[in-house]
């Protein structure tokens, strides 16, 4: 598969600008992703999947994300959402991936549908912004909050088929711009109770997928693995911008006449930013590897893998930041894919799931023995 993916690259880098001034990666680009079986990663066997597993699909990630970081957030959610799809129940994955495997899903958490219970169901009327990859999606999951008796409502995903949504073209941004971030729009949409998946049950590895899907990275809390979709390709990117920047650099000259690659404080940052590259992948393996222990319930560990993963981001935004300052302002060229790799990590650290406000708070919390906080959905 890294064969595969790395014969894509040229193609991917050739295609990076063309993403940035359409919004959105090529429907070529979405269409190889498929056909080298990117979608097959983290699907069940039973259904057509591979199953090679969490690290897997991080390793691959991290090299498309050397070419494009859009084209490697897109991927990183091409791979992910089947296995979060294969944690709903048998119905609703049937439903996707019977007529075979290599289908794009596009998802997002935020609970911001309208929920009606219906006979059967309910019924959902939503316009959420920010969906990933949905140019080349043909189903959608989405959240949203339902009412129960017996206190706080259910966080709860739901399984949207393509003819229940339209996109509209929202997604106007510095960063991440080929990511076709858009907003999808459900108008009083039927769902059954089968197409649904509570995030509690993902979270405490209770899903219904669990008892059908035996492999270890189905049966894995959220926790462990929710970040590393958002940090895969920042990583990718960073890296990607490093061996860019080293190549550059090796035959560059100074003003002055002398070989640039020769400064000691050019030798030092670049040593600097790779060495925080990679205590950036070793805190994601040791994410990946908690991922799958039989105690990875245990909340010192979940708690861990969330302040982790946002430590990652930061050690790679700390990695762009030395990268970019040494390029100098020829590293602010439009055409660099030095700025365009620092303009993207900066934007996906921003997410939401990397706030290391909340994540380190989360790990603090647990240190001093204090209850979780019921805010806090993910861990």
């Amino acid at each position: 598969m890294l064969d595969d993916v790395r014969a894509l690259l040229p193609a991917i880098r050739a295609r990076a600008e063309q993403s940035e001034r359409d919004r959105s990666i090529p429907r070529e680009s979405a269409q190889e992703f498929l056909d080298i079986g990117l979608a097959r990663v983290l699907l069940p066997r039973r259904y057509g999947g591979t199953e090679l597993g969490l690290q897997a699909w991080v390793d691959l990630c991290i090299e498309i994300g050397k070419a494009d970081a859009a084209h490697a957030w897109c991927a990183s959610l091409m791979m992910h959402h089947p296995h979060y799809l294969a944690q709903f129940p048998d119905s609703a994955q049937a439903d996707v991936w019977g007529d075979g495997p290599d289908v794009s899903i596009a998802l997002t958490f935020t609970p911001t549908s309208k929920v009606e219970f219906v006979e059967g169901g309910y019924r959902l009327s939503c316009a959420i912004p920010y969906l990933s990859g949905i140019n080349h999606s043909t189903r959608v999951v989405i959240g949203g909050m339902v009412p129960t008796d017996r206190g706080p409502p259910d966080w709860t995903l739901f399984l949207i088929p393509g003819q229940d949504f339209t996109v509209k073209d929202t997604w106007q941004t510095v960063g991440m711009r080929g990511t076709g971030s858009n907003t999808v729009v459900v108008e009083d949409v039927f769902v059954p109770f089968e197409h649904t998946l509570r995030v509690d049950d993902m979270r405490e590895s209770t899903t219904p997928g669990t008892k059908l899907n035996k492999a270890g990275m189905f049966r894995a809390p959220w926790i462990y693995y929710a970040g590393l979709t958002f940090v895969a390709p920042m990583l990718g990117a960073a890296r990607g911008a490093l061996e860019d920047y080293r190549a550059w650099t090796a035959e560059r000259v100074s003003l002055f006449g002398s070989q640039v690659a020769q400064y000691t404080s050019i030798q030092v940052h670049l040593a600097r930013a790779a060495a925080n590259l990679d205590a950036a992948e070793l805190l994601m393996q040791r994410c990946v590897q908690d991922a799958e222990r039989p105690d990875a319930t245990r909340h010192d560990l979940r708690t861990r893998a969330y302040r982790d993963q946002s430590r990652a981001s930061e050690l790679i935004v700390e990695a762009i930041d030395m990268i970019m300052k040494i390029s100098g302002a020829a590293g602010f060229a439009s055409t660099s894919s030095i700025q365009r790799a620092w303009r993207d990590v900066h934007f996906a650290a921003s997410h939401v799931g990397l706030n290391p406000e909340v994540s380190f708070a989360a790990w603090g919390r647990q240190q001093f023995g204090l209850e979780r906080d019921p805010k806090q959905g993910m861990f």
